[in-house]
């Protein structure tokens, strides 16, 4: 499962605690809070979802050019 941002070793739980508690609504808006996507930026799929569906453990997503 993927549950974290591994560049910056954040868990996606913590963020949804940022994002819950600062009433944020996209990811721009949580940038604010934390930095995120500016490395690898594979957490950037999972955590749109997590504004999407409230999630925070995900199945491995792969764009099809990656396979």
């Amino acid at each position: 499962m993927v549950d974290r941002c591994i560049c910056f070793n954040k868990k996606f739980c913590d963020l949804k605690l940022l994002i819950d508690k600062y009433k944020l609504n996209n990811s721009d808006e949580l940038r604010k809070y934390f930095l995120f996507g500016e490395n690898c930026k594979f957490c950037i799929p999972y955590i749109e979802m997590i504004f999407e569906t409230g999630r925070t453990e995900y199945k491995p997503v792969f764009n099809d050019n990656e396979r």
